[in-house]
């Protein structure tokens, strides 16, 4: 994967951001520093960004995908419920042990906290 001007601008929108962010934030975030950046060359780029391992998509139940740099190892996240934003946690994540059942195999978990960031509290 080529990484060009547009691509760029988004690796430090999200690593200016220091947490996860949905494709309108990194949209609206890019076109701070680049102001013709389209909403399809962000689509685009964060798809073959995923795909190449440049960028990594996370999930929570109700939230939308959001995107953020690969880190060095798993971590909690935190979503505040007065704005919706997520952040990083920056400690080891520790899974409990669990006994799953017969012929299930686990390949991984998630924990998240909630509450309200400074901005909300």
């Amino acid at each position: 994967m080529r990484i060009t001007k547009q691509r760029e601008t988004i690796l430090e929108v999200l690593r200016n951001a220091g947490r996860p962010l949905t494709r309108e934030e990194i949209l609206k975030k890019g076109r701070q520093q680049m102001g013709r950046l389209g909403p399809a060359t962000v689509d685009r780029a964060i798809r073959e960004m995923t795909a190449d391992f440049y960028v990594v998509g996370v999930e929570f139940p109700g939230q939308p995908r959001r995107y953020e740099l690969p880190a060095e190892s798993e971590h909690p996240h935190f979503i505040c419920r007065g704005c919706n934003r997520v952040f990083d946690l920056p400690i080891k994540m520790q899974l409990p042990e669990i006994n799953p059942p017969s012929g299930f195999k686990v390949s991984g978990g998630e924990i998240i906290y909630s509450g309200t960031c400074p901005d909300c509290a």
